[in-house]
């Protein structure tokens, strides 16, 4: 059996320093995230360090009815997740790291 431990990081448009989820234990969490590109209906995000070897971007994406976090690629730590969504990026994401690829 494979233990999966998650963490997830909140981030802001404004490149304020990523927090680590209070349920995550800090020495496993994937950190160092910091968005590294956003459009009208997209954000990109890039992780460098941590012990879990893999994570997933949640942008944050509204239309005139609805918000909703939309998942987007899984990536390596230190590569880029990519969310899109035919919706507008709101400013919010939020990351979700893990050891294994069907964790996140």
């Amino acid at each position: 059996m494979t233990k999966k431990i998650l963490s997830s990081v909140a981030g802001v448009v404004l490149g304020a320093t990523a927090l680590i989820g209070v349920n995550a234990s800090p020495a496993a969490a994937i950190g160092s995230c910091s968005q590294t590109a956003s459009t009208d209906h997209s954000v990109s995000v890039r992780c460098t360090s941590g012990l879990e070897t893999y994570f997933r971007v949640y942008g944050y994406f509204c239309s005139t009815s609805s918000c909703s976090y939309v998942p987007g690629g899984l990536a390596v730590k230190g590569g880029t997740s990519k969310a899109t969504s035919g919706a507008y990026y709101s400013g919010r994401y939020k990351v979700k790291g893990c050891y294994v690829t069907d964790g996140c």
